[in-house]
């Protein structure tokens, strides 16, 4: 982990917001498994101004029965590994953007207690669930069903 630029209680006067999420992969091998969670977890610290992660753990890399369906394509284990973070997001918007796009399995807010949201935050934050559920339903994978 890089040196810290940044000052927690700080961050926190400041109104930043402070979580704890946990990421799960599943891959074939190995190899693959532990460079794609790092990846992935390295691939949302690229607005340092923004999202500051503080903490990373990395659990050991478990061999998996791999689900049914999955062994109807002829693969009988994956390779499992979880990591946990703490980040350290800028507005609540940040955090929303986070879990969309980042598909955490698990995430808390640690601090503040108590977040006020301005309305452009509230309109922020709903705008970017509205495009993802739009996205989702341009690619054919989801989307709303309206009552008749």
């Amino acid at each position: 982990m890089a040196e810290k630029k940044y000052d927690e209680t700080e961050l926190l006067e400041k109104g930043w917001i402070k979580a704890w999420l946990v990421f799960e992969v599943q891959a074939s091998t190995k190899e693959i498994a532990e460079q794609s969670l790092k990846k992935h977890i390295n691939s949302i610290t690229t607005d340092e101004k923004r999202v500051y992660v503080t903490e990373e753990n990395f659990t050991a890399t478990e061999k998996i029965d791999a689900p049914e369906r999955i062994k109807k394509q002829g693969v009988e284990v994956l390779f499992s590994q979880v990591a946990e973070i703490i980040i350290f997001v800028r507005e609540f918007e940040g955090i929303v953007n986070i879990v969309i796009n980042y598909a955490p399995s698990v995430v808390e807010i640690i601090a503040p207690e108590k977040i006020t949201l301005s309305m452009r935050d509230a309109q922020g934050a709903l705008a970017s669930v509205a495009d993802m559920m739009h996205k989702y339903a341009q690619a054919g994978i989801g989307g709303m069903l309206l009552k008749s």
